[in-house]
């Protein structure tokens, strides 16, 4: 597991999974409540899939999380592609 280093939220955990499967993405957790997968080169109306939620994000908090993934893309891609050995 690494962490995102492109960007961070406070109350987020933000990490990829070392050789994780296409598509390029990372996983977002506010611990206790949910996990997300953000696959970050995607139009943002596609790019969260909850994993798991006993409470359900918060709007304002996945529209910031959608709007850092996009400004960060190009990063967030580098990121990815150094875990995969590319």
């Amino acid at each position: 597991m690494a962490t995102v280093n492109a960007f961070h939220i406070s109350s987020l955990k933000l990490w990829f999974w070392s050789l994780d499967h296409d598509p390029p993405h990372f996983h977002a957790k506010k611990s206790g409540e949910w996990e997300v997968k953000v696959l970050f080169l995607l139009d943002r109306t596609e790019m969260v899939e909850v994993k798991w939620a006993k409470k359900q994000p918060s709007a304002s908090l996945l529209k910031q999380l959608c709007n850092l993934a996009e400004k960060h893309r190009i990063a967030l891609l580098a990121e990815w592609e150094s875990l995969r050995g590319a």
